[in-house]
């Protein structure tokens, strides 16, 4: 268990009071993308939002900070920074022609720098990773009671709307997104002794989340949740947890097959219809694939080295806009829009960023697990588990062109940045006092 009387933010310069306070700020603003999901992201005044005024923020804080060179340290960074640099010169000349919408795509890459900002401000205080920890374990156990009620109210109660949110809802929760979340949640909470939860308790809330989002949840949530379960499963195959929470599951599920058989055919046509073709669901699926064959080979064969740009409209200038009003301008699947707007070079930069990331992350969990670091290991699987649910919700919904999921993946990915450095220079400091780690 943390000392929690250790992990107290204590700063002896404005400019660490400073961080500290974004990191403090950060975290409630995660918090609120979580719990309210797009109707969050409109607070604010356009374009001013609420992730925008925290990227400044973030941004501020990083300016004045020394511990950059401690960043540049892991190639991974070097691979982000490249990846954003040919994005922003993929944006820039498109800027005079589309204007804002150019400013609105490019969120894609400039979202990166939550990821090098929270990791630079970690590596300067590794007591700020602790501090971090702490306060993921207690979102997970405000999400885990709330969610179940902020997914029912929307739907029971008519809740108001932001100026300018073009009539989203205050509380409007994608269950792709809430699915990532629980993925992630369970892999913390099975992977470590972090999270401070009565296990039983815990068991029936996540069974609770689960019932509740899984009947709202679309083939994107369904799958993402089903991956990241997975690996936590094999993974930690021995774990009592994970048995617990699959053996009341089973027994629920028979339980409910032999009251109700019919209950679970909403869910098994979700599931099938990823990989088995059928009436209900077959037009979005050779839409989408019909979009994303046109969209790969005409960008490898006329846009190899550019892609279209950030700004330009992938559905209407493409002529596969489902709605004929212009606001669908990505082809819900993020690779596929990174490939067509930043050409072949930006997606070969967008799968290093991604799959070096991955694989180290992956390498060290696999470390700690067998030298017994169960704390450390719990976090580096909680952070492979967000990356795959992620991963595979944006490979069928647009999540990191937005706020909503784009900052959250780029705060875990900064997480696991620092994660990796600190592990490898403060192996010891989940057991440390906090005064000894400088």
């Amino acid at each position: 268990m943390l000392n929690k009387t250790s992990i107290y933010l204590k700063s002896n310069t404005k400019k660490s009071a400073l961080a500290d306070k974004f990191l403090k700020w950060h975290s409630w603003v995660l918090l609120g993308y979580a719990l309210c999901g797009r109707g969050f992201s409109y607070f604010g005044v356009a374009p001013a939002y609420i992730g925008e005024i925290t990227l400044l923020f973030g941004l501020f804080t990083l300016s004045i900070n020394k511990s950059i060179p401690k960043l540049l340290k892991l190639p991974h960074a070097w691979f982000l920074l490249i990846f954003m640099v040919w994005c922003c010169l993929n944006t820039i000349p498109y800027f005079p022609i589309y204007g804002l919408d150019s400013i609105r795509d490019a969120v894609l890459w400039y979202y990166c720098f939550f990821a090098l900002i929270i990791a630079t401000l970690l590596l300067a205080k590794p007591q700020r990773f602790l501090f971090m920890i702490t306060q993921y374990e207690r979102f997970c156990k405000i999400f885990i009671i709330l969610i179940p009620f902020l997914w029912l109210i929307p739907r029971i109660i008519p809740l108001p709307t932001l100026p300018g949110s073009a009539g989203v809802r205050i509380i409007s929760l994608k269950p792709a997104d809430t699915m990532t979340h629980l993925s992630g949640i369970t892999a913390f909470f099975v992977g470590s002794n972090l999270l401070q939860f009565q296990p039983v308790l815990f068991t029936l809330m996540f069974l609770v989340n689960l019932a509740v989002v899984a009947v709202g949840a679309n083939r994107a949530g369904t799958l993402a949740f089903l991956n990241a379960f997975s690996l936590v499963s094999i993974t930690k195959y021995k774990s009592n947890k994970i048995w617990r929470i699959l053996t009341i599951l089973i027994f629920i599920i028979l339980l409910t097959v032999i009251v109700n058989p019919q209950i679970f055919e909403p869910l098994i046509t979700k599931i099938s219809s990823i990989f088995i073709d059928n009436n209900a669901r077959q037009g979005t699926k050779e839409y989408r694939l019909e979009w994303w064959t046109y969209l790969i080979n005409s960008t490898i064969s006329d846009y190899f080295w550019t892609g279209r740009g950030f700004g330009f409209n992938l559905g209407a200038g493409t002529g596969f806009d489902p709605l004929g009003d212009g606001r669908v301008r990505n082809p819900h699947n993020g690779h596929i829009t990174v490939l067509s707007r930043a050409g072949v070079p930006g997606f070969v930069l967008w799968l290093l960023v991604q799959l070096s990331w991955a694989a180290s992350i992956l390498a060290k969990y696999l470390q700690c697990r067998r030298k017994g670091q169960t704390k450390w290991a719990g976090i580096f699987l909680t952070l492979l588990a967000y990356w795959v649910a992620s991963m595979t919700v944006t490979t069928f919904e647009v999540i990191i062109e937005g706020p909503t999921g784009g900052i959250w993946l780029w705060t875990m990915y900064g997480v696991g940045l620092a994660a990796m450095q600190i592990y490898k220079r403060y192996p010891q400091i989940f057991d440390a006092e906090i005064d000894s780690v400088k």
